[in-house]
């Protein structure tokens, strides 16, 4: 899924401040999809990570399908095997938390950038580990496409399966979307049209204020912005750079939306922690930011079902996961290994650092054996 993301990916080198109180593990414990992840040493932000894929349903059904794990093992797919291990572990084991010890050695074996023991960013490792499924499961696809082909005669008549076809998995028909981008030459009113693949989009929060909403930052983010001065573009009808005005939409809005709200940035030459308190509900409307040919409510109407909190400092802080479980139709905070259950009314929070909402409710889990 390689894509060119709307997000910046500023990293957050430090240690945490506080370590987490083991959940106590109970006997027959029976609350599927609802298990701590222990701490192997400042992993808060891979826990946090893990939690909300585990609590994103559609993807856990397709992992933990019959069919999708006699295939795993086929075509070799280390990431995605490891990964759906842990999700069985996590839905169908026996304990309140486990300890993600193969993931997180697997995932530092192909991003040496997290093999260590220093903080990192939730959302930054979050796109990497989606590009590391996406492409086991490309493997995947490859494999089903090829073996559903007839036999061709000839050596040398071959056919070959559409690139679109392998290169689809529930990864990209999940996290993708698309932005449009709509530039106009202030000067002669050329318009010109063109679209970006995003997995996340990355919102602004306004400065300079204390309390804002996540409507506030999705107007900034989508806002008209007027490019002058060295920013101007080639226009090419003028042969001339121009003053250009670039309207952004959403032309394909994604199945699971993910937004990053940028609360790391820089004031001056002093990086800082944006303390903003966004205001967010369990629903969201995107209605204000579709473009014209997706103007359908069905497209729209998101529904939150997970949020990343982050604590403390720039330099020293603490990740967190807020998931609704789609079994007990309930909210949990996991703290690392800690987990308790939380009324609906306390998901809010001034600490939200990723929110990931659904456009389609989640129904009953179709697990194997749950």
């Amino acid at each position: 899924m390689r894509r060119t993301d709307a997000v910046s990916r500023g990293r957050v080198t430090a240690s945490e401040t506080r370590g987490c109180s083991s959940a106590v593990r109970l006997p027959g414990w029976n609350r599927a999809g609802v298990c701590g992840l222990d701490n192997s040493g400042n992993s808060c932000y891979l826990n946090a990570v893990l939690q909300c894929l585990c609590s994103t349903l559609p993807l856990v059904e397709h992992l933990l399908s019959q069919d999708t794990r006699e295939e795993l093992g086929r075509s070799k797919c280390r990431v995605a095997e490891v990964f759906a291990r842990l999700l069985e572990e996590m839905w169908l084991g026996s304990s309140s938390s486990c300890a993600p010890v193969e993931a997180r050695s697997v995932m530092c074996s192909i991003l040496p950038q997290f093999n260590n023991y220093s903080q990192q960013d939730a959302q930054e490792l979050l796109l990497f580990l989606l590009n590391a499924l996406h492409d086991d499961l490309k493997k995947v696809a490859k494999r089903q496409v090829r073996s559903s082909m007839p036999q061709p005669r000839r050596a040398g008549n071959r056919n070959r399966a559409p690139a679109a076809m392998e290169s689809t998995t529930i990864v990209s028909r999940l996290f993708e979307g698309q932005l449009g981008y709509m530039t106009l030459c202030m000067h002669c009113d050329h318009h010109t049209h063109r679209t970006q693949t995003v997995t996340v989009l990355s919102l602004p929060i306004p400065t300079d204020i204390t309390k804002c909403s996540i409507q506030d930052c999705l107007s900034l983010f989508f806002e008209q912005t007027l490019l002058t001065g060295v920013e101007q573009m080639l226009c090419s009808v003028c042969g001339l750079r121009r003053e250009t005005a670039v309207h952004t939409c959403l032309d394909k809005p994604p199945e699971i939306l993910m937004l990053h709200l940028k609360r790391f940035g820089c004031k001056g030459k002093n990086q800082v922690k944006l303390r903003t308190d966004v205001v967010f509900s369990p629903r969201l409307d995107l209605s204000p930011f579709l473009s014209s040919s997706v103007q359908n409510a069905s497209y729209s109407s998101y529904r939150l079902y997970a949020v990343v909190n982050h604590t403390g400092h720039l330099n020293m802080g603490h990740y967190t996961a807020l998931c609704h479980n789609a079994l007990t139709r309930s909210w949990h905070c996991f703290d690392d290994s800690a987990v308790r259950e939380v009324q609906d009314r306390l998901v809010q929070s001034a600490h939200a650092y990723m929110l990931l909402y659904s456009r389609k409710p989640f129904q009953k889990p179709k697990i194997l054996g749950l």
